[in-house]
């Protein structure tokens, strides 16, 4: 979090007790600028000027038209306004002080100091020329002789607050300095009640002595957000914006709030803004890098942060942001200069290393964020929120005690840090969990809730772990922890430490989170979710974090080995033809963390795949390997590229694009495509062209779909009328005929609208499934093969073949011709595994297809679609109860025996019937003992129970 000071970019310039003194012409004037009217406040200085009675007069005004100045970023005239009256052997302390601030914020740091002392040597206890020389001595290591002097600002108010209550800008000089001071003296409840007196007596009062005073907001809400109390923070923030819409400082501020809660365009927007009303706006350009950082355009982000270095050379904040990109580019020798300024000016550099941390640790750069943040711990101990972010640096890889003791020291030192707050209650809650180790996994669980969950967890781990390593061509080194959150808001916390993100996984490279599914109201396939975030913690791990997000995402979809949504073909549909909206890989990054709509990032994730299938169709299987490795060595996108495939980027992209040209030919555009008309509109289109026929037959379907059949039909019969056999209009006339029952006249009116070479969707659905009803078999599978043809994929032709074909498994069994019926059966479940394959978190098709395949008696299929079941609801005793049935008929009595002690702990229904199937696989396991305890408790709860008293008799007898 950036550690905020307001200089002379920041201050009002122009004294309180100043501006009455022509009679509220000056105060005009200054409230212009203050409204963030600067232009027409300095039309109106330029006209004071010439009617100034005296040089009082004019200092005050130069002060405000400096402060006018600096707003619009024009520092060089302003500091012209103010030299002949802070130069010279009797120089003006307030103009002096005003320019020390000045030349302080621009980095020339000698020549404030002078500017300051002369002031002070004409007024003693001048309250903005020591503040100037307090912030010289904190920007040059000087820590304790520059706690002195905040204190000093303090002691002053406490003997001159009456005078001072009248005096905004001193009263808000005032409030930093005591910040300043209690964050660095006073910890816990005291802490919190002091900065409480700073926001109730000095910016409140502030505002009370001016109005107009937009800064004591501003400094409130940069008080809440520096600890994450966003609803508090924009509270005061708006409250400053309604007073000065156009300050680029509230902008930055909000802009600073846009990137906590990652919404970055919101955050891009604010800062351009900024900038345009001052293109010299040092903390605009700093925005930009931490944007750019997040947005993974390190080069941009270097742009920016050199832009702010130029501005003021010895910015800490901005050397920050110039080290972390030249990090993230890997270019270390840029880093190390970078970090050689910050250490010249300054040999306790705290804020550097601050912000060079931070943004590190937002690309997981674990090392060097490490360092970045112990340095800046060690350059400040005060300050919290180093410690609170290499507190979040250690959440993410595990170190949780140390974090522990991090957040519980930040938290004394800033008791209004939400974040701190709530990750040190996420610590107590994840003390209570318990550890599941496995070879190469640790699933931590909240035991009586997810401890069964967690056991499955691992085992689903530890099979795929071996396959994932080959696939990506690397093996952990260590055992990756995945914690099972009790549920969503406690997940969010772990991850963030913020109230809420809209996933139910997360992945830091090192740990993985989870929401448990269990509160949820509908389950899903944490077993998918689980392969995802796995990829993404080996091929995170693989790169040294060097991966980008693109690439990431790619893989881990990949993983997952599902068809691509229907979702995606339409996206696909609509923008590759166009080449509208299409990502590169200039922009696809973007679309993950910063979409210009939600169908952005959708489309990214389509975009990241094709993009890994790509690569594998034109250079080969060890493509993703050849990448990952070349990630690894810290190259760009782009010099990966050349160094894998001795291809530059431009023929990469182009051929790209050729590729996404061919996976379109295999989709068809469908009826859903359609995009919606108003009803309204629809009739002035219609009133416009009545002999339109594609508009009669819309009229006729927007009627047809509202139940106003009668409507529909002139509608219909006119667009036939104009075109015979129109298939929207065949379809709505078809319906009709259907509603009155008379399916032979709605055949008779489909089948001429059938297009074979482009079939209307609506047609063909219809058109099958009256062809169904006839008993036509073979013609409505022929349709919906026919539909299936260029769109393979889509659930509702899949399900269609699946009525036909358990109809035609029926009818063949019916007729004894087993063979015919087992093949009809074998593409029933091919389409049911299909549609299952569609729908990850599909549990009842997943359970059918599991009761198909046993009694059918294919139990490695049936074993596979049980095991599935567990992978949406690991917590229904009847999927537990299947499985060990599946794995009992295999002669995998131990694994069979498991399962059924677990359908019993879960309450499965008919536990006697349960209970004897565990006791004939404990027989089959040879544990005869176990067997017959399991079989008296059977009897004991049902003595007439038929089965178990037959087993028991058949043991007894074998004795």
């Amino acid at each position: 979090m950036v550690r905020w000071t307001l200089t002379c970019l920041l201050m009002g310039l122009v004294p309180t007790f100043a501006i009455a003194a022509d009679g509220g012409t000056i105060a005009k004037a200054k409230g212009l600028a203050q409204s963030g009217k600067y232009a027409e406040a300095l039309d109106a200085y330029e006209a004071l000027v010439k009617d100034a009675k005296d040089d009082a007069e004019k200092m005050t005004i130069a002060l405000g038209r400096a402060d006018a100045l600096v707003a619009t970023g024009e520092l060089n005239k302003a500091a012209e306004a103010l030299k002949p009256f802070a130069e010279g052997d009797a120089p003006n302390p307030d103009a002096a002080a005003a320019m020390a601030d000045l030349e302080f914020g621009r980095g020339r740091w000698e020549k404030a100091e002078a500017l300051a002392n002369a002031a002070l040597k004409v007024k003693a206890d001048h309250i903005r020329a020591k503040w100037v020389l307090a912030n010289l001595l904190d920007a040059t290591g000087k820590t304790k002789e520059a706690d002195a002097l905040y204190k000093g600002f303090i002691d002053y108010h406490n003997v001159h607050g009456r005078e001072l209550s009248r005096d905004a800008d001193s009263l808000l000089i005032i409030g930093q300095a005591a910040e300043r001071y209690y964050r660095a003296n006073a910890r816990g409840a005291e802490l919190k009640e002091t900065l409480e007196e700073v926001i109730n007596d000095l910016y409140e009062g502030a505002l009370r002595a001016d109005p107009k005073c937009w800064r004591a907001p501003l400094l409130e809400g940069r008080l809440f957000l520096s600890g994450y109390n966003e609803r508090a923070a924009m509270k005061e923030l708006v409250r400053a914006q309604r007073i000065n819409p156009a300050a680029p400082e509230i902008l930055v501020t909000l802009g600073q709030a846009d990137l906590q809660g990652y919404k970055l365009a919101s955050g891009r927007k604010r800062a351009d803004a900024a900038l345009e009303i001052n293109p010299h706006y040092g903390p605009a350009h700093i925005l930009l890098a931490d944007l750019n950082i997040s947005d993974e355009k390190f080069k941009d982000a270097m742009e920016a942060a050199k832009k702010a270095v130029v501005e003021n050379p010895r910015d800490e904040e901005a050397l920050g942001r110039l080290a972390a990109a030249y990090r993230l580019l890997v270019d270390p020798v840029g880093a190390a200069a970078a970090e050689a300024v910050a250490v010249a000016n300054n040999p306790r550099p705290a804020a550097f290393y601050a912000a060079l941390g931070e943004r590190l640790a937002d690309r997981r750069k674990y090392h060097s964020a490490e360092r970045a943040f112990l340095k800046a711990i060690a350059a400040d101990p005060d300050r919290a929120d180093t410690r609170i972010g290499l507190g979040m640096l250690y959440m993410q890889i595990g170190r949780e005690d140390e974090a522990n003791d991090l957040f519980t020291v930040a938290f004394a030192a800033d008791p209004f840090n939400v974040r701190a707050d709530n990750m040190m209650k996420v610590l107590r809650h994840l003390a209570t969990y318990t550890t599941i180790d496995s070879p190469h996994y640790q699933v931590l669980v909240l035991p009586g809730q997810d401890a069964l969950l967690g056991k499955y967890m691992s085992r689903y781990l530890e099979q795929i772990h071996d396959d994932a390593a080959k696939r990506l061509g690397f093996d952990l080194p260590a055992k990756t922890k995945i914690e099972i959150l009790k549920d969503h808001q406690w997940f969010s916390g772990r991850t963030t430490g913020l109230p809420f993100i809209p996933t139910v996984g997360a992945c830091t490279g090192k740990i993985i989170a989870m929401a448990s599914p269990q509160p949820m109201k509908s389950p899903y396939n944490w077993a998918r979710v689980i392969t995802h975030e796995m990829t993404h913690v080996i091929n995170l791990q693989q790169t040294d974090f060097n991966i980008p997000h693109w690439y990431t995402e790619c893989l881990a979809v990949e993983s997952e080995k599902s068809p691509r949504p229907q979702e995606w073909n339409k996206l696909l549909l609509e923008r590759v033809p166009s080449r509208k909206k299409l990502h590169n890989l200039d922009t696809i990054n973007l679309g993950f963390i910063r979409p210009n709509e939600p169908a952005d990032r959708s489309m990214a994730y389509c975009q990241a795949q094709l993009y890994g299938q790509y690569m594998v169709k034109r250079f080969g299987p060890d493509a993703n390997v050849k990448m990952l490795n070349a990630y690894r060595r810290g190259l760009t996108t782009e010099q990966a590229i050349n160094d894998s495939f001795h291809v530059d980027k431009a023929d990469f992209e182009k051929a790209y694009l050729t590729f996404l040209d061919e996976t379109v030919k295999t989709i068809r555009a469908r009826v859903n495509d359609e995009k919606p008309v108003k009803f309204s509109a629809l009739q002035q289109e219609l009133k416009a062209k009545p002999d339109d026929a594609d508009l009669n037959a819309r009229m006729a379907y927007e009627h047809f779909a509202r139940r106003e059949l009668r409507e529909a039909r002139p509608f219909a019969d006119k667009a036939l009328e104009l075109k015979p056999h129109h298939p929207l209009a065949s379809y709505v006339k078809a319906r009709l005929m259907q509603s009155i029952g008379d399916n032979s006249a709605a055949l008779e009116i489909l089948e001429p609208a059938l297009d074979m070479a482009n079939p209307n969707e609506r047609v063909i659905d219809l058109l099958a499934e009256l062809q169904m009803k006839a008993g036509k078999l073979d013609d409505a599978e022929k349709l919906y093969e026919m539909a299936r043809k260029d769109d393979p994929a889509q659930t509702k032709w899949i399900a269609g073949l699946a009525r036909i074909h358990l109809r035609k498994t029926e009818k063949a069994k019916d007729e004894k011709n087993d063979v015919e019926a087992a093949s009809y059966e074998a593409k029933f479940l091919n389409d049911l595994s299909m549609i299952a394959a569609n729908d990850a978190d599909d549990l009842p098709m997943r359970q059918a297809l599991a009761s198909y395949h046993f009694k059918a008696g294919r139990m490695a299929d049936a074993e596979k679609w049980a095991w599935e079941c567990l992978y949406v609801q690991v917590y229904d005793p009847a999927n537990h109860v299947t499985l060990a049935d599946v794995l009992s008929a295999e002669k995998k009595f131990p694994e069979a025996i498991e399962e059924y002690q677990t359908a019993i702990e879960l309450k499965v229904k008919k536990p006697n019937d349960v209970k004897l199937k565990l006791a004939q696989a404990q027989v089959g396991a040879g544990k005869k003992t176990d067997a017959k305890t399991t079989l008296d408790a059977v009897l004991k709860s049902d003595p007439e129970h038929p089965e178990a008293k037959a087993l028991k008799e058949e043991m007894d007898k074998g004795k």
